[in-house]
């Protein structure tokens, strides 16, 4: 089964963006490019918004893991954890 959208590609975006800059319609745009005045319209209000009509670069930033995270992947790992060790790493933490 396909997806539910087709991608447009960047030399899409940037004719669409062009005609925009030349004073074309909305639709007049969707006509000649090929695609629904509703995706020309987007394209256009992101060009306005970020200046570019490129995709967005996505954060890399790594996720956070708190010490009970870190203290639970442990216990899930290891399955011979003493007790002793794992009521020292409890008694770590200060709002237990």
């Amino acid at each position: 089964m396909a997806g539910r959208y087709k991608v447009t590609t960047n030399s899409i975006r940037n004719l669409i963006i062009e005609h925009f800059k030349n004073g074309k319609n909305i639709r007049t745009i969707g006509k000649r490019v090929r695609v629904s005045h509703s995706t020309v319209f987007a394209i256009i209000k992101r060009w306005k918004l970020r200046g570019t009509g490129e995709n967005a670069l996505k954060s890399r930033a790594p996720h956070k893991l708190t010490a009970l995270c870190g203290i639970m992947h442990s216990v899930s790992c290891i399955s011979h954890l003493q007790v002793s060790s794992l009521l020292g790493d409890l008694g770590r933490l200060s709002w237990l």
